[in-house]
């Protein structure tokens, strides 16, 4: 696309949206032209004709799993056909199994041992939402279908999910099974990460189920949706059951071999929030955590985690994660949800130096990668879907 038709597209797109401070007014073009300076454009790679975004082209040479379903959702609110690129150039390379891989890389490597965070079909459903095209759900539905079968297949256990890795036998197995977590070094798996069912991976796995079940309603498939929902009820029951901890009154990992429900708190622990399934007594008590122990803000672990630190998912701040636990506060209208979202944005318009990978949670200085894609996305969620 030429650089005066997509200034015409943002500047139809930025007059259409009213903005309550000209903080955020600034934020929204940042992240609008991060987003697009990170759009692949050249022909030779494997994902071509798809246009699809790197996380962070200066840093991160490919295109990856959950990051490709985030950037679709920021992409959707001006270009819903650049959107579906993203989503369609990334599961393409769909395995036979029906695994998707981690990253395809600019230089024709894919990286398929393990996945990640089962997101692409919620942003598909998203996409639908704002441009109401059938024949993209008719196109993806049944790549779906046949992802969910896998997760189904080689990551459940008892009605719950948990992270794992396809390369067994491989020197890294268990560092890979992190990264299909998206978490990589957090706090979360100092104990172990395979004998754990995530609390995210579960709820995440309930919004697969919505995104199918809509998927089957709008194609016409009745008992496939009957069926979905049936399997997200299910699911919803076993994560209320299995993943609450009463004595503490949270929500968190739970270690499937002895049903212990893990002492480490973190933006995942909100998601059963996000996705609406938590009473309305378990989410103040949530609420109460994200006052005292989050103090109002949202670091990868409790602040007063022995093993809080400035290492990347062991304390900073990602927009991504830190997003699905404030707006799970906010859906249940906590005040303690906005001053989450007003510390964010802050600390983002604060950094002239770029849009980070993630930021200080105490200093709020951006850390790692200064043009990062999914940050961009969240900003512009924080702003307009809140």
């Amino acid at each position: 696309m030429e650089t005066e038709e997509k200034d015409m597209i943002f500047e139809t797109w930025f007059a259409e949206n009213e903005f309550s401070s000209e903080r955020d007014r600034d934020l929204a073009k940042r992240a609008y032209h991060m987003l697009m300076g990170n759009v692949y454009t050249e022909e030779h790679y494997l994902w071509s004709p798809f246009r699809c975004l790197s996380p962070g082209k200066k840093h991160f040479c490919g295109i990856w799993n959950w990051d490709s379903a985030f950037h679709a959702v920021g992409l959707s609110r001006w270009d819903t056909e650049l959107a579906k690129e993203s989503i369609l150039g990334f599961i393409q390379f769909q395995r036979e199994n029906g695994l998707f891989p981690d990253v395809i890389c600019t230089d024709g490597r894919i990286i398929s041992g393990f996945s990640k965070p089962p997101v692409l079909a919620w942003a598909t459903t998203l996409i639908y939402e704002r441009d109401g095209q059938k024949d993209f759900l008719a196109k993806t539905y049944p790549v779906f279908v046949k992802n969910v079968k896998y997760w189904e297949e080689n990551r459940a256990d008892r009605g719950l999910y948990h992270y794992d890795a396809d390369d067994k036998d491989s020197d890294d197995y268990l560092l890979h099974v992190k990264y299909e977590s998206g978490w990589d070094n957090s706090v979360r798996w100092d104990k172990g990460i395979t004998e754990y069912y995530a609390i995210d991976l579960n709820c995440f796995m309930v919004m697969f189920y919505r995104a199918l079940a809509l998927m089957a309603d709008v194609l016409g498939h009745c008992e496939e949706k009957k069926s979905w929902e049936e399997k997200e009820c299910a699911l919803i029951s076993r994560i209320n059951e299995v993943m609450w901890d009463e004595k503490h009154r949270y929500y968190a990992d739970a270690n499937r071999l002895t049903g212990e429900v893990s002492d480490v708190l973190s933006p995942a622990s909100f998601m059963p929030l996000y996705i609406g399934i938590a009473s309305d007594e378990r989410a103040d008590a949530m609420r109460i955590i994200a006052e005292e122990r989050f103090k109002g803000k949202m670091p990868t672990v409790t602040f007063d985690h022995p093993a809080y630190s400035n290492d990347y998912w062991r304390g900073p701040t990602w927009l991504n994660v830190a997003y699905f636990a404030a707006k799970g506060l906010k859906n249940y209208d906590f005040s303690v949800a906005d001053t989450i979202r007003e510390s964010i944005l802050d600390m983002c318009f604060a950094d002239k130096d770029g849009i980070f990978e993630n930021y200080d949670s105490v200093t709020g200085k951006g850390l790692y990668c200064n043009h990062f894609s999914w940050s961009s996305v969240f900003i512009l969620e924080f702003i307009f879907n809140f």
